[in-house]
Order: C-alpha cells, then sequence, then structure tokens
C-alpha cells in the first residue's frame, strides 16, 4: 500500500439533499450510510445485496437501493461516492470513475486510493468530533473519538 499523503480535514456543509452513492451494502457500507443520512444527504446504495438494516432503511424510503451489482455511469449526479464492496476490481473501479467526474470517492479497502479517509465521528449538541488516522488505523481513530466523548460527558 503506498505511503498517506498529506491530508487537509474539513467538514462538508450543506450536503442536505446532496446525492451520495454508496457501493457495497455489507456492514461497511451499513456505517457508510449511517453517517450520510445524518448530515440528510440523499443516499443511494448500488449492491446485488445488503444488510437488513440498509433493506429497512431502503423499505420506509430513507434511502434508494439499487439491488445490482455497479456499472459505469452509477455515479452520475454524485457529489460523494463511496467504494464499500468486497471486491477489489469492483472498488477500483468505483474510485477510477469516481476521479474521471471528478466526484470525491472514499475506498474502504485501500484508503490511499480514494481523495478522503471518513474519520470516526461523534454528534453532540453543539459540537463534532470527528478523529482521522490517515486510513492506517480505524481501531485507534474509535477508540480516541470514544475517549475523547467521553472525557466531554464528565465536564471535560
Amino acid at each position: 500500500m503506498a505511503e498517506p499523503q498529506a491530508v487537509y480535514p474539513i467538514f462538508l456543509n450543506h450536503i442536505q439533499g446532496a446525492l451520495a452513492v454508496v457501493v457495497g451494502g455489507g456492514i461497511v457500507g451499513e456505517r457508510k450510510v449511517t453517517g450520510l443520512l445524518a448530515t440528510g444527504a440523499h443516499v443511494r446504495v448500488i449492491s446485488p445485496t445488503a444488510t437488513s438494516a440498509l433493506q429497512r432503511l431502503a423499505a420506509a424510503g430513507q434511502l434508494e437501493w439499487l439491488p445490482r451489482a455497479y456499472q459505469p455511469g452509477d455515479l452520475a449526479g454524485a457529489l460523494l461516492a463511496f467504494a464499500a464492496t468486497n471486491q477489489r476490481a469492483v472498488n477500483a473501479q468505483v474510485a477510477h470513475d469516481a476521479r474521471a467526474a471528478r466526484i470525491l470517492c472514499n475506498v474502504a479497502d485501500a484508503p490511499c486510493e480514494g481523495d478522503f479517509h471518513a474519520p470516526a465521528v461523534h454528534r453532540a449538541e453543539g459540537y463534532t468530533i470527528a478523529v482521522g488516522t490517515g486510513g492506517r488505523s480505524p481501531g485507534l481513530a474509535r477508540t480516541l473519538r470514544d475517549r475523547i466523548a467521553a472525557w466531554l460527558a464528565d465536564g471535560g
């Protein structure tokens, strides 16, 4: 894996209603969808199968699910793309297509191949905590996020 490059951390504003395409309906895709729905983004999941939680969200109209394999053109109109399948070739194709269309892309199995990393996030009234490790150690990011959140909950 290539050495991570320096990152420029940002918080995205005004993505309510913006299209975010998540390719992959497994547990990783589910985590991506959960975070996106919290922002009010319009989420489209493309995957032949989906977790029961994603299926429930689709049935409730909270996301759009296309129960099929990824196809070129599926990212049209998206602000963000997430390659979250368990198939390396599919994730690489999503990243390639996103870059060609100038769509920011997160690649779950090869973070340096994408344009951004998704941090471990905690939202509370009045603040958001986001901790990232450049995609190298999601477990450490979650641990740090949880410790910071607990510290703040205890009065900081």
